[in-house]
């Protein structure tokens, strides 16, 4: 499902680009090929207008309209934005591929053994988002890694939760019974919380999660979806997993957060009580998931563990 909204971005996109570079190049008498680099210059420069959209609306959402966001952060921001949408809307979900691949048991030869790790995706999004990740996490020698597709798309995030402790136990079942790191990006992380809630320490080991609204985003409260309703800040959902959980974690939790994060407002928001706050300033909201600085913050971490 993910992978069709994506779809369906890229399309719209380019139809838009269409719709403003044909009428100019036409009115100049330009040749086909001005025609196409208009066209391409145009669907570039919208990458940066959504990312400024979505910066700018979750400020006035939160009323905070003095928050940090640099040039070579939108920069970023936009090139990550591009390539997940490339990367997402071409996904073939494993559920889709009826197979599964086996995990491999402890270390690899000459290789120190490293803990099973679970990828756990934000809204609109599916697995392809940690591509980058799981490149680098198999460079460094992790070879338990997987990455979930929650669905369906927009189900509430108790809901998904179900499906990650699903997950993780037919993982852990596969890993001779350890205990399952959970990294996770926007409401990833509060999926990752509630499947604690819901499992407990015997199934997972630690959570790490990047740009996830742990005190909610003012931005969810516009949406009149069941995830973004659990995702404004105060809601009664948010209020009851914070008291149970915030303070007295029950398995480490770490929190990569920025404070030019385009879509967390106010940024404070990304924070945890009690976990580890690592704070990789200059990224945007996508680019805490992709970006080379919090892929190695992330392997940091796991190799604490």
């Amino acid at each position: 499902m993910a992978a069709a909204f994506w779809q369906a971005v890229l399309v719209a996109e380019l139809a838009i680009a269409a719709a403003v570079a044909w009428p100019i190049a036409a009115a100049f008498a330009g040749s086909f090929g001005v025609h196409l680099a208009l066209w391409l210059i145009v669907f570039l420069v919208l990458q940066p207008l959504w990312v400024l959209t979505g910066f700018a609306v979750s400020g006035l959402a939160a009323r905070d309209t003095h928050r940090p966001l640099r040039a070579r952060t939108i920069a970023r921001e936009s090139v990550t934005l591009l390539s997940a949408a490339l990367s997402m809307s071409t996904h073939v979900s494993r559920a889709a591929q009826r197979r599964e691949r086996p995990i491999p048991h402890g270390a690899l030869p000459g290789r120190r053994k490293t803990p099973p790790v679970l990828l756990v995706h934000g809204i609109l999004c599916n697995g392809a988002i940690w591509r980058p990740l799981q490149r680098r996490l198999s460079t460094a020698g992790f070879n338990r890694v997987e990455a979930i597709d929650l669905q369906p798309l927009l189900a509430d995030i108790e809901t998904h939760a179900q499906s990650v402790v699903k997950a993780l136990r037919a993982m852990q079942d596969r890993c001779d019974g350890e205990r399952i790191v959970i990294v996770a990006h926007s409401m990833g992380g509060l999926v990752a919380r509630a499947a604690l809630r819901a499992a407990g320490p015997a199934l997972i080991a630690r959570i790490i999660t990047l740009g996830t609204p742990h005190h909610g985003t003012a931005i969810a409260c516009r949406l009149p979806f069941a995830p973004t309703r659990q995702m404004c800040p105060g809601s009664p959902w948010l209020q009851r997993l914070n008291a149970e959980q915030e303070r007295r974690p029950s398995v480490p939790v770490t929190c990569l957060c920025s404070s030019e994060d385009t879509l967390i407002a106010p940024a404070r928001g990304a924070e945890f009580a009690g976990a580890r706050i690592i704070r990789v300033d200059g990224l945007g909201h996508l680019g805490l998931a992709c970006s080379a600085r919090a892929l190695e913050g992330v392997l940091r971490e796991l190799r604490r563990e």
